[in-house]
């Protein structure tokens, strides 16, 4: 994944987070997910 998918993942997870589509554990525990990946 280069910085531009992970950024876009990244919006696209604090958008639905902000409508209300997940909640705050969902939200941390996909960023963690995401983050985690990235440094592979």
């Amino acid at each position: 994944m280069d910085r531009a998918e992970l950024k876009a993942e990244i919006d696209e997870l604090m958008r639905q987070y902000q409508d209300g589509e997940i909640d705050g554990e969902t939200y941390s525990r996909a960023m963690m997910e995401l983050t985690t990946s990235a440094q592979e």
